[in-house]
């Protein structure tokens, strides 16, 4: 089974991270296009595919958490897309074997203290902005046989997220991420639909949880991680061990050697 890791937030540099990777036996590095310092004008594709090469490492790619492409303004929809569009071309080069993005909510109002979205509203134009979403990346990916766009699980599928990722995985292109720690935060109600897609499960985001905090170390929370290890294993996916600074993956790395 392959093991990668996040964007910690005590490095600063592509570098950093494949040396640790390298240092550590990881498979790959997951960059997270969220973080200022791995902002386009900040990184060169060229300099990334020659750390590959020299730290004998593979890359994923993760979207900055806010890209929507789906949203209902449409210079925002295609400030989104233009962004997509840049991310899928850095994979490419770079070789990427995952990109990953997060479904937002979208804009909301409450009413008699419930949230009512928009999206569910007016589901017809969402699904309609997924079609046109979905044919610009099955173009844009043509011939990247080896990279799977993965969805994300965050804060707990809606309905309309959920027929969303239904119409994406009529497309060979598209895949599925399961982040277990968002999954308990949102009562765990996410794994069932994921694992009614089990043959598209493609990429593992596996951290532990505790009643105040997400992203923390292997082994020092509550959830079964053992199960979870198992199941990537089961299903021949990649795991990004998705703790936020180094100490917490040094102790994640070392729980995973002791039990698997």
């Amino acid at each position: 089974m392959r093991y990668g890791m996040p964007s910690l937030i005590e490095f600063r540099t592509v570098e950093e991270h494949a040396r640790f990777c390298s240092e550590h036996d990881l498979d790959f590095f997951e960059l997270n296009l969220a973080l200022p310092w791995f902002q386009s004008d900040k990184i060169d594709p060229d300099e990334l595919l020659k750390i590959k090469e020299r730290y004998g490492i593979d890359y994923t790619v993760h979207f900055h958490d806010e890209i929507n492409p789906f949203d209902f303004c449409p210079e925002m929809r295609a400030g989104c897309r233009d962004n997509v569009s840049y991310v899928l071309d850095l994979a490419r080069h770079i070789g990427a074997k995952r990109v990953n993005m997060h479904l937002l909510n979208g804009t909301y109002s409450a009413v008699n203290g419930q949230k009512v979205y928009a999206y569910g509203l007016c589901e017809e134009e969402y699904l309609g902005f997924v079609r046109t979403f979905i044919d610009m990346v099955e173009k844009k990916m043509s011939g990247m046989d080896d990279c799977i766009f993965c969805i994300e699980n965050t804060s707990g599928f809606r309905f309309y997220h959920k027929h969303a990722i239904e119409l994406m995985l009529k497309s060979p292109v598209f895949g599925l991420t399961f982040d277990i720690g968002h999954n308990y935060k949102a009562s765990e109600d996410d794994e069932s639909f994921i694992l009614e897609h089990s043959d598209r499960l493609r990429h593992f985001h596996i951290h532990d949880v505790t009643a105040k905090s997400n992203h923390v170390a292997l082994g020092t929370g509550v959830l079964d991680v053992d199960r979870y290890l198992e199941m990537a294993r089961k299903f021949d996916c990649p795991v990004v061990i998705e703790v936020k600074e180094q100490n917490a993956l040094i102790e994640s790395l070392d729980y995973v050697r002791s039990h698997m």
